[in-house]
């Protein structure tokens, strides 16, 4: 699974993804102290509880840099605060749409949570 924003990413051509969004909110302060508080915290809990899989994209120079990121649908916890983060967003109309794909692409990494892998080029257009 993996959730996504209207922005399109430079790197990966598709769509940005879930923490991007979070990302240029937090930058753009418009959100309340409530609001900020709410995902610096799921940001926090986030950088404790998920692997960083980026340095892996060192292994493939041609396929690294396109290279996106899915949740495992079995990775109950984090898809929940995901939902939680992305609720946040479209409080602020920031629009988060989720997309669930059997096939992520070439697999540059992978572990019990996430999947970080550069798309066929037939899924493209759905990304």
């Amino acid at each position: 699974m993996r959730f996504v924003s209207n922005e399109v990413n430079r790197d990966s051509h598709v769509s940005a993804g879930l923490f991007c969004a979070a990302f240029n909110l937090l930058d753009e302060m418009v959100l309340s102290d409530h609001e900020y508080e709410a995902v610096a915290e799921l940001m926090k809990w986030f950088a404790v509880n998920l692997r960083g899989p980026f340095q892996y994209r060192l292994r493939s120079r041609w396929r690294a840099p396109r290279s996106i990121c899915w949740f495992r649908s079995t990775a109950h916890e984090h898809l929940a605060r995901a939902r939680e983060l992305a609720a946040i967003l479209e409080n602020q109309n920031v629009f988060i749409r989720t997309i669930r794909c059997h096939r992520t692409g070439y697999v540059l990494y992978e572990d019990e949570i996430q999947v970080l892998a550069q798309p066929f080029a037939d899924m493209r257009f759905r990304l």
